[in-house]
């Protein structure tokens, strides 16, 4: 287990070198969100996590991430890790997807997290999962940016999450599905609020194409788009 104390980790600071590479059965612990904070300072990704088992983070600020490909500030594959307290902000990936968050074949667990003033080039301002079927709880998506094609706040494809008391919000897609974008995925959405989210195409709060997902006690509302700004459905 590495404990961070308060304060800013960075190049121009204390001398970080990102990416961080996470290795398995490492957990890293801050000493709050909004107080233990790693800013990589435009230099790189902030976390890669790789074929990783039993790791925890929680407590701490990720930001600063500037990737050309995927994940600006976390890329997770075949990486199952639990996230607690953690605030995703401030990233960009250039030309991939994923400006917050991109996730292949894992599965985490994401609780009390904040995912916000992320961007895009590719798919997914906020969040891109790709064969990822990870659960989320009280989490907040919101004033993401999609540069191009789908999913301002999240973009899933071929993935099956859980979202329970997760609330997406004023995120833009210069394409479809400001909020979300979904592709061949089937999620599960409980006590889910999509409100406030705007697309330069089709699908203000959600677009579905060839996807079913579950909605119980789901709130759609004020978002804004060229052709239905609630939910825009194809071949589903």
């Amino acid at each position: 287990t590495i404990h961070l104390l308060e304060g800013t980790y960075s190049p121009s600071l204390t001398g970080e070198t990102f990416p961080i590479i996470m290795l398995s059965h490492i957990d890293l612990i801050g000493a709050g969100e909004d107080v233990t904070i790693l800013d990589a300072e435009q230099a790189g990704r902030v976390i890669t996590m790789e074929n990783c088992t039993n790791n925890t983070i929680t407590d701490l600020t990720i930001t600063g991430g500037l990737e050309e490909g995927e994940g600006g500030g976390m890329r997770l594959y075949k990486t199952n890790p639990t996230l607690t307290h953690v605030n995703i902000v401030n990233n960009t990936s250039e030309t991939q997807g994923g400006g917050g968050m991109y996730l292949e074949f894992s599965n985490p667990t994401l609780t009390h997290m904040t995912i916000v003033n992320n961007t895009s080039g590719w798919d997914g301002g906020g969040m891109y999962l790709k064969n990822s079927n990870p659960t989320l709880t009280h989490v907040t998506i919101a004033n993401n940016t999609l540069e191009h094609h789908g999913g301002g706040g999240m973009r899933l494809y071929v993935s099956n999450p859980t979202l329970t008391h997760v609330t997406i919000e004023n995120n833009t897609a210069a394409g479809s599905g400001g909020g979300m974008y979904l592709q061949y995925s089937n999620p599960t959405l409980i006590h889910v609020t999509i409100t406030d989210n705007t697309s330069d195409s089709n699908g203000g709060g959600m677009y579905l194409y060839d996807s079913n997902p579950i909605l119980t006690h789901l709130t759609i509302s004020d978002n804004t788009a060229y052709n239905s700004g609630g939910m825009y459905i194809r071949d589903s």
